[in-house]
């Protein structure tokens, strides 16, 4: 009895062998005809997987080639933030980009192309519509070196925060992608006078705005401060006047010996009368040049204001248009001469200089870039398909399989 008990465990392990055995029989059998399937459907996963492939192939190897031409430009400047300078820190950068691609600037680019016969690329620009990344792939920027991003630096010390806002770019690339190769050289020049010549006027209107500020600003100053001016310059004459009836009530007495006490600097001093009749005569002199000074700064400013706005309203008049820095130089110089006043025209002429220097900063490094082809990716892409083709085809072979077993059990 105690053999049979014993011998209960070594015939239960046996069993679970024998089992596991028959498991791994039943697996490779499963495997065995798997691969049975696929060898006899082999042509059918061949021809579903490769001719595919070769189809996308062919079509990106016959279809035409894109091209591609960068034009870099130095947009190194010097440190005052004016209208001559490309001044690109980063704020500045992301508000030239959001000039370039607004509707407003986007259809003109598009007039000019159709005026130019180059209506394919000008509607590919129109159904890009608001599509920023569709638009980047026909044209698109790139300020050298990168701007830093913060929320990747982890930089908490403000200082470098600072520092690192205040960087600029030292390059400035814009590459347009078109074809075919002859049209995208047509196609580069209209989008490139759009950079160089009709974006500057943004900027410049924005400057003659922020001008316009200033000179308010400058005239509001003088305003508040001829109140105070005048009281000053009462009060001392009515000192003076005063110091002058002493001196003539006493003159039996000699000048020297008349003194007064007066405050400086928190601190009690004397001195002869007749010093401080000439003291007080000094600060008359002096409050009334600087009172004759600030009402000639009024005229100016004023002055100044009225031809900030005439050359403000001649830039945003024009915007809509396809205005050019070149034709607001030429506006320049014709208003030069229409001023009498000589502190305007040297105003204006220096004005003019600046905007000669940015005309002249507008210019690319290169002027004629090499065109250079596009990689049209045939190989990466024609290698997915064939292997998304491949799993389609062996899904479809053994659903196959499946339904002609189906079917012979049934009949």
């Amino acid at each position: 009895m105690a053999g049979s008990e014993n011998d209960s465990p070594i015939k239960q392990a046996t069993g679970n062998d024998v089992h596991e055995e028959a498991n791994i029989y039943e697996d490779e059998i499963n495997l065995i005809d798997y691969l049975l399937v696929l060898w006899k459907r082999r042509y059918f996963i061949v021809l579903g997987s490769v001719l595919p492939a070769l189809i996308v192939g062919l079509v990106f190897f016959f279809s035409p080639r894109n091209y591609e031409v960068t034009y870099v430009y130095d947009v190194r400047d010097d440190v005052r933030d004016d209208v001559s300078n490309w001044n690109l820190n980063e704020k500045n950068y992301n508000i030239l980009i959001n000039r370039f691609y607004s509707e407003e600037n986007l259809n003109k680019i598009i007039n000019v192309l159709r005026e130019n016969g180059l209506n394919g690329y000008a509607k590919l620009i129109r159904n890009a519509g608001n599509s920023l990344d569709v638009l980047k792939k026909l044209l698109k920027f790139e300020a050298v070196p990168s701007y830093t991003d913060l929320s990747e630096a982890k930089v908490t010390d403000p200082e470098q925060l600072e520092q690192i806002q205040k960087l600029k770019a030292q390059l400035l690339n814009m590459t347009i992608a078109g074809e075919p190769k002859e049209d995208l050289l047509k196609i580069a020049s209209v989008i490139r006078s759009n950079l160089e010549n009709v974006i500057p006027t943004y900027m410049i209107q924005e400057q003659l705005s922020a001008n316009i500020r200033t000179d308010k600003t400058m005239r509001a100053d003088i305003e508040s401060n001829r109140f105070s001016l005048e009281l000053t310059f009462k009060k001392n004459k009515s000192t003076l006047e005063k110091l002058k009836s002493i001196k003539t009530q006493t003159p039996d007495k000699i000048e020297s010996d008349i003194i007064l006490q007066f405050d400086v600097g928190g601190r009690s001093e004397y001195l002869p009368i007749e010093y401080q009749i000439q003291a007080a005569e000094s600060k008359i002199i002096q409050l009334e040049e600087t009172i004759k000074e600030n009402e000639e700064k009024y005229k100016y400013y004023k002055n100044l204001l009225d031809l900030n706005e005439k050359l403000f309203a001649e830039v945003k008049n024009k915007a809509l248009s396809d205005y050019t820095i070149q034709q607001f130089r030429l506006f320049l110089l014709e208003s030069v001469k229409e001023v009498e006043k000589e502190e305007l025209k040297d105003y204006l002429s220096s004005y003019t200089k600046r905007i000669e220097n940015r005309i002249a900063a507008s210019v690319p490094v290169t002027e004629n870039p090499g065109t250079y082809a596009v990689s049209k990716g045939t190989t990466k892409k024609s290698t997915i398909v064939f292997a998304v083709a491949l799993m389609m085809s062996v899904f479809v072979a053994f659903l196959l399989e499946g339904l002609k077993k189906s079917q012979a059990q049934t009949s």
